[in-house]
């Protein structure tokens, strides 16, 4: 009888273990390490998914203030291995840790030429320079070499993030001119130059665009311009990138769950599809300890459904969440 006790037992152990094969838990609020230990710094960044594997680019904040960019990657989520510096102060180019800084780098893949492609922006101590970094590199973990840098169209930049639409046309938005308005740019095929600008949201000092396509309407999370202070998140939505934008309405608390959005990542398997907030809970307590945030959010006739979340299973694969 015992030894049939123990069999059951084993079974059931089995059982639990297959039910949990695939779902990570994510834990808001905490730091997350990488596997040899080390406190992840990826501030800022985004993902870009590819061949089942999820990398993930960011602000090295160890340096409070002069950040190099890391790279990361995982197959759920949950364990995290290191890449390395990808762009790295006085390696990659000279005046980096010095003249110059990045924040908020933004990894692309270029379909036309193979060629990995960081957008970022590209800043003096002060803020006085206003300006974007361009990067590539033939494959993800690097090394990558800077292509340009200087003010978009000759228009000044900050604060900053990618978009890629379902035609492959990529584009980067920014602030522009003082915190103002928000410039859109059309990028060249290469994904290497802007070719055009279209200005949004005029006068309404916006920062930390995340755009995400769902169906045929563009939804657009930013935020106030309030420096590392967290505040209300806002949300537009659009049939058109470069027009009808509409008037910002809040979601989430007035702190947007004291975070700042960085991108927003959609996961599709099949019939399932799971939209994620990705945010910095900046200075928590101080930059390099911001923590990296991951919240499930629902995206549904033009409105944002953003509830708080403290812990959830995702499974990666089947691109599904649950408590």
């Amino acid at each position: 009888m015992k030894k049939l006790y123990a069999i059951l037992f084993m079974l059931l152990c089995f059982q639990c273990i297959y039910a949990q094969k695939g779902w990570s838990l994510i834990c808001n609020g905490q730091p997350w390490y990488d596997t040899q230990g080390n406190p992840v710094q990826a501030h800022g960044g985004n993902f870009l998914i590819e061949d089942g594997i999820v990398y993930m680019v960011g602000e090295d904040r160890s340096h409070s203030w002069h950040p190099d960019v890391n790279l990361y990657h995982s197959r759920d989520f949950e364990v995290w291995e290191y890449d390395g510096k990808i762009i790295e102060n006085g390696v990659t180019t000279p005046e980096l840790g010095t003249t110059r800084m990045i924040e908020r780098p933004k990894l692309l893949h270029c379909p036309k030429t193979g060629r990995y492609v960081i957008w970022c922006h590209y800043e003096a101590s002060d803020y006085s320079a206003s300006e974007v970094g361009v990067f590539s590199s033939e494959r993800i973990t690097g090394p990558y070499q800077l292509e340009w840098c200087g003010r978009p169209l000759g228009i000044k930049s900050r604060d900053c993030n990618v978009f890629t639409d379902n035609d492959g046309t990529a584009y980067f938005i920014s602030t522009i001119e003082e915190n103002q308005h928000l410039g859109l740019f059309r990028l060249s095929d290469d994904y290497i130059r802007p070719l055009e600008c279209t200005v949004l949201m005029r006068g309404l000092r916006r920062e930390a665009p995340a755009i995400v396509r769902v169906d045929s309407l563009y939804y657009m999370l930013s935020s106030a311009c309030t420096g590392w202070e967290p505040n209300q998140c806002m949300l537009s939505t659009s049939s058109s990138l470069t027009e009808g934008w509409s008037p910002l309405v809040p979601v989430g608390d007035k702190t947007a769950y004291d975070t700042q959005a960085s991108s927003i990542l959609t996961l599709s398997k099949g019939r399932h599809t799971q939209y994620l907030y990705v945010g910095d809970r900046w200075k928590d307590p101080d930059l390099p300890q911001s923590k990296i945030i991951l919240m499930p959010i629902g995206l549904k006739d033009g409105k944002c459904d953003f509830p708080y979340t403290e812990t959830f299973r995702l499974n990666f694969r089947k691109a599904l969440v649950r408590p």
